[in-house]
């Protein structure tokens, strides 16, 4: 089954709401860098995070976030409003049985970039606190942003064989009309519900559903989206970071290994170059 983004509002109390599966876009990166369980649940959070905060946005802005702790593990995952993903992340561990390395981020920074073809790339960041994904994510929402938010997250991770990987998540963005009860109201019902294993047990419109019930009254779906890993690599692209190398360097390189190969991060294709590319590519 293929993932789904449910974007809609709820007039009753005045908040933009986010519903997504992103179970098999989250495969991808999961498989492609061979991560284990804590990272692709550190991971799957952040595409997640990426693309509630992308769907924030207007026209065709883009959202990354990036964080690294003090032990070295770190995310990167960038999305647009429509659920285009790429990602990355890289493992480390605490000593054995240190309660960190079950999926809580430590001390460091969690970065948040925007950005889109007409304008100034906005930049934003804040300290990690030893805490989940999600209350590092809030934290960042209402430091850096100044928004009321409420988020739900559960990742399934491989832990034996034959358990699904599941990446589900929902979010709830408070309008500019949207007051303190409707907040204490909201925060308690969806606090109550995102407890449930059975409410993440659900497909996507039976959690819209869900919520409906659970918080008495109707919430009205504006769009749907596909999300999906898209890498947007290119042999054009890593040319670019050929030619920042300069002639002589990049002759250099060839001279000792015959040849310059560059491998993307995300989706691990490899691009080479051999001397007569490199000449043709210099002359134009």
């Amino acid at each position: 089954m293929s993932d789904q983004v449910i974007l809609g509002i709820s007039n009753t109390h005045h908040y933009r709401f986010t519903i997504v599966n992103l179970t098999e876009t989250a495969k991808e990166p999961m498989f492609l860098h061979s991560l284990n369980k804590e990272m692709s649940v550190f991971l799957s959070k952040t595409m997640m995070g990426a693309l509630f905060l992308a769907e924030m946005t207007k026209n065709q802005q883009k959202v990354s976030i990036q964080w690294k702790d003090e032990s070295n593990k770190q995310a990167l995952a960038y999305s647009d409003r429509y659920g285009k993903m790429k990602s990355v992340a890289y493992s480390t561990t605490h000593a054995d049985g240190d309660i960190r390395n079950e999926f809580i981020l430590g001390q460091g920074i969690m970065k948040v970039i925007r950005w889109d073809y007409e304008s100034d790339t906005y930049q934003s960041y804040t300290n990690l606190i030893e805490d989940t994904f999600e209350a590092n994510f809030i934290k960042y929402l209402t430091e850096s942003e100044q928004i009321r938010a409420l988020v739900g997250m559960d990742v399934t991770p491989f832990d034996f064989p034959g358990n699904d990987f599941s990446a589900k998540g929902i979010f709830f963005e408070a309008l500019p009309e949207a007051t303190e009860e409707s907040f204490v109201f909201l925060r308690n019902k969806i606090d109550s519900l995102i407890t449930k294993e059975a409410f993440w047990n659900l497909g996507i419109d039976s959690m819209l559903e869900a919520l409906e019930k659970e918080i008495g009254s109707s919430l009205v779906v504006l769009s749907k989206e596909a999300p999906e890993f898209l890498c947007d690599c290119s042999r054009h692209k890593v040319a670019d970071i050929i030619a920042s190398l300069g002639e002589q360097e990049a002759n250099s390189i060839i001279d000792e290994m015959g040849k310059i190969e560059i491998t993307c991060e995300f989706c691990r294709t490899a691009y080479q170059f051999d001397s007569f590319d490199v000449e043709k590519f210099f002359k134009q």
